[in-house]
């Protein structure tokens, strides 16, 4: 019996052999980590709230190629298609179909992800998405054409479209655009480059522009381009130290322990400082927390979202975004610390009510992994601000006797009274 079980034996490994090389005979590589730049949205940030990241007018690229609930648009993707053919030649036509076709692979690998499209469905899709958008812009140029388009001819469209096209699960590879926008060859008086297009198209409205970029800054796709525009003028030097931004105060109990919020206009949203401002008096020189005016919108909290999530899943090691909500929602526990900054107008918001702005960034905060910061010493200075109880205790007096120019004066005067009282009090002591 035991001969025929070590007899045996051999066979069942070689057969559990040739099934583990079936397994992986057909798989498909994975993509090159270094090209990836569109990812699908981690689960645990996108349980959050999953309307953020998901199109409501239009699939563009894979991730939600074939959704039902987009199915509208196709046919719409359909009439641009036709329409773009009748501007170009069918010689250009041809190379761009060949450009795509014969980059096929380098524009998979811009996907985290592997997709079983076959080849030529794979092709279909990002030729009818990127002339959509190509077409979607060149419209857009023209005030008679947007007038006629149902998709530019309303503010609720255009705005939807402006927020389907930043989604970071919606993005087609920016080299993709730009390159078919060259061989179509759409020839004419001051034609424009993609870019101006695109910068035309997203700064109709006014919190959705785009900045325009030098040729070096390399632009990934359209949420790229939105952190970039975030970013730009980031004081981000390698002096400065870095560290992990945690139990920072809220504005209501910075402002109790003497810090002054104050509103700076810089290039940057995220450059937060903390300074001294000096007086004559060392008593009265002032602790600013400088913080440029955020303004809050509707679509304020989708742009943040899915930039945080792009530096999530591609910028693990440098998430400035992700750390300036991390500081914004420590400085907001409450609807006071909300009324400060409004008060301040650090924040202008359009959201309603005060409890939906502490809610947001709440919300924000949640699920997100955060790097080490440049802002590090700025938050650790207002902690050894705040752990000062000397400091507390200069507030109060300040806010009880020096709130107001009429209250110092009065204040100082019954200071001086009280001196010549003790004085006179001391030289008569004396002289008997």
């Amino acid at each position: 019996m035991n001969n025929l079980q070590e007899m045996s034996a051999p066979s069942k490994v070689e057969d559990l052999v040739e099934e583990l090389l079936i397994d992986i005979k057909d798989l498909e590589p994975e993509p090159a980590f270094v090209q990836c730049c569109i990812y699908r949205v981690p689960k645990k940030i996108r349980s959050t709230n999953e309307k953020f990241y998901t199109p409501q007018l239009i699939s563009i690229g894979p991730f939600h190629y074939g959704d039902k609930k987009l199915a509208d648009m196709e046919e719409k993707k359909k009439r641009y298609m036709k329409q773009f053919l009748q501007r170009i030649t069918s010689d250009n036509r041809d190379k761009i179909l060949t450009f795509i076709k014969d980059n096929e692979h380098r524009i998979r690998n811009c996907y985290a992800e592997i997709f079983t499209l076959e080849s030529h469905k794979f092709v279909m899709m990002i030729m009818y998405d990127a002339i959509f958008i190509i077409e979607l812009f060149v419209r857009n140029k023209s005030r008679r054409n947007r007038a006629s388009d149902s998709l530019l001819a309303t503010a609720a469209g255009r705005h939807t479209l402006c927020k389907d096209l930043e989604l970071l699960e919606n993005q087609l590879p920016f080299f993709v655009l730009e390159e078919i926008y060259m061989l179509a060859n759409l020839s004419g008086p001051q034609t424009p480059t993609f870019m101006e297009l695109s910068c035309s198209f997203f700064s109709f409205f006014t919190n959705l522009k785009l900045a325009t970029l030098p040729g070096k800054v390399e632009i990934k796709h359209f949420c790229t381009w939105r952190r970039i525009t975030l970013l730009k003028g980031y004081p981000n030097s390698v002096l400065e130290s870095k560290g992990w931004i945690k139990d920072l105060p809220s504005a209501v109990k910075l402002h109790e322990s003497g810090v002054h919020f104050k509103r700076v206009d810089r290039e940057c949203l995220l450059d937060i400082k903390f300074a001294t401002v000096k007086r004559l008096i060392p008593f009265f020189r002032k602790h600013e927390l400088q913080i440029p005016r955020l303004e809050l919108y509707d679509n304020t909290e989708f742009q943040l979202r899915n930039i945080m999530a792009l530096e999530q899943c591609c910028y693990t090691w440098d998430s400035p975004v992700c750390n300036y909500i991390k500081i914004m929602d420590s400085l907001i526990n409450t609807e006071k610390d909300v009324d400060l900054l409004v008060a301040k107008g650090i924040i202008s918001s359009q959201l309603g009510n005060h409890a939906s702005v502490v809610h947001m960034f709440y919300k924000l905060n949640k699920n997100i992994h955060l790097s080490l910061s440049s802002s590090y010493k700025c938050c650790e200075d207002l902690k050894a601000h705040y752990n000062n109880r000397w400091n507390r205790r200069k507030a109060t007096l300040r806010s009880v006797y020096f709130s107001s120019p009429w209250r110092g004066a009065g204040s100082l005067a019954a200071i001086v009274l009280l001196l010549f009282t003790v004085i006179q009090t001391v030289c008569s002591i004396m002289q008997v």
